[in-house]
């Protein structure tokens, strides 16, 4: 009996380890399992973020506020007097460079002047980067680049140059007439020696080089049957060839640019488009108005439409990256704008009245009115320097 009393008690013990290591195993089995959820919901949000990201951009930002600004011109060493009527204002390593038909002059932020250099052109056009200008003479040979010490370098081209663009990183691209074809372009890096040589078979509107001065883009234009089709070119600056011919787009292209998105913004003389970096047609916004003027940036684009009454224009804004559905937002404006530009993630417009910079989800984010008027503007840390037959003027300029 004692016996039989010690084999149960032993069964017993037995079962009960029995039960616990089946417990540790089913412990063990569901942290395995719970993992695996966690790998593979991982998993597929970084394989489907693409899709979804841009969907929740913009849910948790602040709403923008339009910060009305005063207007109030600054004293001081402002305004700056005009020697010439036609006046361009531009930021150089936050210095504003005044240029006109003699010289380029540099002034810090309080309006003091610091440097002026001759270019001695008769028809000056100027392309700006950050730490660089480059000077063309438009209609003949010569061109220039200066940084904030001067003059870097002074080339002449081998015909009449046509066009001009500078990347960020001084390499410079100076379209010219050509003798044997439609077209060429030539590339100079930022001490003024020739890396790249480009002939067209098309005409070229227009070029523009990545900040890296790795690549450039160019706009080409011809007609079949009295129809003008144009195609955006990628060129690799190390390598022979093109490496890219975009689709056909209808009209005339008239400018272009690699955004942060890896797509590519063009502005045409009857639309907007949007390509892929392949060179296909991905978005397409058709004008309802003439073209009044356009600014591309990496991250956004704009371009101002005119209408037939005073405030019947209409700005029209293309983000990088913007969500389905949101590529181009309209926003009805001023007929009377001088300019618009993207600058400090806002497109600011200048009217004969005022200035507005809008965020480019389309919300008016700063204004200011204005009593004089003025043809050209740039923005350097909350403030605005605006250029007219007056002279050059600065106001505080919150957006």
């Amino acid at each position: 009996m004692s016996e039989e009393k010690d084999n149960e008690q032993g069964a017993v013990h037995i079962d009960i380890k029995s039960v616990r290591r089946n417990e540790r195993s089913i412990r063990v089995m569901k942290r395995l399992i719970a993992f695996l959820v966690v790998l593979l919901v991982g998993i597929g949000l970084y394989i489907s973020y693409p899709y979804w990201l841009p969907k929740l951009e913009g849910i948790f930002d602040k709403p923008i506020t339009t910060i009305d600004n005063t207007g109030k011109f600054e004293g001081g060493n402002f305004p700056i007097s005009a020697d010439e009527t036609a006046l361009d204002v531009f930021t150089m390593k936050n210095f504003l460079v005044a240029e006109d038909t003699h010289r380029l002059t540099l002034y810090d932020e309080n309006g003091k002047r610091r440097e002026s250099f001759d270019h001695d052109f008769s028809s000056p056009v100027v392309r700006s980067s950050a730490k660089r200008a480059l000077v063309f003479d438009f209609g003949s040979t010569g061109f220039k680049l200066y940084n904030k010490n001067g003059e870097i370098y002074s080339k002449n081209a081998e015909n009449d140059i046509m066009s001009a663009a500078l990347g960020e990183d001084g390499t410079a691209a100076i379209l010219v007439a050509s003798d044997k074809y439609a077209s060429a372009v030539l590339y100079y890096d930022k001490e003024g020696k020739l890396i790249y040589r480009y002939d067209s078979t098309k005409k070229i509107m227009a070029v523009y080089v990545t900040d890296d001065g790795r690549s450039s883009y160019l706009c080409t234009f011809s007609s079949e049957q009295g129809e003008i089709y144009s195609q955006v070119v990628r060129l690799d600056l190390k390598k022979d060839g093109e490496q890219m011919v975009s689709e056909e787009i209808e009209g005339l292209a008239i400018g272009c640019a690699l955004c942060s998105d890896g797509n590519i913004h063009v502005a045409g003389d009857n639309g907007m488009f949007v390509l892929s970096g392949d060179g296909k047609k991905i978005a397409e916004y058709e004008y309802s108005g003439d073209l009044i003027g356009f600014s591309l940036s990496k991250d956004c684009s704009a371009v101002i439409l005119s209408g037939s009454t005073k405030n019947s224009g209409k700005l029209v804004i293309c983000e990088a990256a913007a969500a389905d559905g949101q590529t181009f937002r309209e926003i009805s404006c001023d007929n009377t704008v001088k300019q618009v530009k993207v600058c400090g993630e806002r497109v600011m417009l200048l009217t004969s009245s005022n200035v507005i910079a809008y965020s480019y989800d389309g919300a008016e984010a700063g204004t200011a009115m204005l009593d004089k008027e003025y043809n050209q503007f740039t923005y350097i840390d909350s403030a605005l320097y605006l250029s007219g037959k007056h002279g050059i003027d600065k106001i505080k300029f919150e957006m």
